[in-house]
């Protein structure tokens, strides 16, 4: 899967430099911790800087659901967590909120959302980091990769 998505990378048909740039948006947009909104944001960012669609996807769709989703999450979570001095593991109130979840009632919703802010704010400061560090790596080596794989083609 990994590599053909990458020979289809390698196939279009933009300057390299730009080419380059729309993935690493994706990968951007793949790290932030916008879930659920990153197709819709890579149409939006595609449209309106006129990214080839194909780089911009690619590059998001690193965060695969299947593959990539959970380990994602989990680095972002640890990552803002260490940041900002917080233990690793979820808050004792959270744990015994998952474990015994009372569905049909609003209290138990109002206790969930005043005890998620600690597992989301460390989520969303660590994923915005791994968005801004991948994204920056991503562009020099996909921009090298797709120099080489051009001035191979015209040898």
């Amino acid at each position: 899967m990994f590599r053909a998505a990458f020979r289809r990378l390698l196939a279009i048909d933009d300057p390299p430099e730009r080419t380059a740039l729309a993935f690493s948006v994706g990968v951007f947009i793949a790290f932030s911790p916008l879930l659920g909104l990153h197709t819709i944001l890579a149409t939006l960012i595609a449209f309106l800087f006129r990214f080839n669609k194909i780089a911009i996807y690619l590059g998001t769709y690193v965060n695969n659901p299947f593959l990539t989703l959970v380990p994602i999450i989990l680095a972002s979570y640890a990552i803002g967590a260490l940041l900002l001095g917080r233990p690793l593991r979820m808050p004792p109130e959270g744990i015994a909120l998952l474990k015994n979840p009372h569905l049909l009632t609003g209290a138990y919703y109002a206790r969930l959302f005043a005890h998620s802010w600690h597992i989301v704010q460390p989520f969303a400061i660590g994923a915005t980091v791994l968005s801004v560090v991948c994204s920056a790596g991503t562009y020099p080596l996909t921009l090298w990769a797709l120099r080489r794989h051009r001035q191979r083609k015209r040898s």
